[in-house]
């Protein structure tokens, strides 16, 4: 698991946010956000049920709000993603290390692009890079055109694909795209 350049990551139809990943084709994740809660709450499943990873909100109702990824397994910190607030139309979360560092970026692709989506239609697939500290690309995340959000992440740096593709379920989700 994780073992991969690329993986898809689709919505299930449900009350719910439902996700299910896929590396190589193969379903490897599963999650549900819970529902009624103050703080964001994620877990993630592998397809014989055990609990991988588990994702909470560090706060209620802030728009800044980290969200912790933790290994269910280990019970080891994954790393977190953290909105940041530089642009009212262009989403950008910082993806950070177990330590707190920051490993890169999840950056919305243009701002023309950003602003559209969200003026005239969400139906305007969304489209991240994922960014190194230093400014190279080190992937993206692209969503394609379906009724529920389907989205190819694509690694080409080292960046730890868990924090990248939980991390991507969880802007999804927050988001509401």
């Amino acid at each position: 698991m994780f073992d991969a350049a690329r993986y898809e990551v689709r919505q299930k139809f449900g009350l719910t946010n439902k996700y299910n990943v896929y590396e190589d084709g193969e379903l490897i994740l599963s999650s549900a956000q819970k529902r009624f809660r103050l703080k964001e709450d994620f877990r993630f499943s592998t397809p014989d049920g055990e609990e991988a990873f588990r994702v909470r909100a560090d706060s209620v109702l802030d728009v800044a709000a980290g969200y912790d990824i933790v290994d269910s397994r280990t019970d080891e910190r994954v790393g977190s993603v953290k909105r940041e607030i530089k642009s009212m139309f262009r989403h950008e979360y910082s993806l950070l290390d177990a330590d707190g560092n920051v490993v890169g970026t999840l950056r919305e692709d243009n701002h023309l692009m950003a602003a559209l989506r969200r003026l005239i239609s969400t139906l305007i697939p969304f489209s991240y890079d994922i960014v190194a500290p230093d400014g190279s690309v080190v992937g993206s995340v692209d969503e394609q055109f379906s009724l529920r959000d389907r989205y190819t992440v694509e690694l080409t740096g080292d960046v730890d694909p868990r924090l990248v593709v939980v991390g991507t379920i969880v802007v999804d989700a927050i988001e509401g795209n």
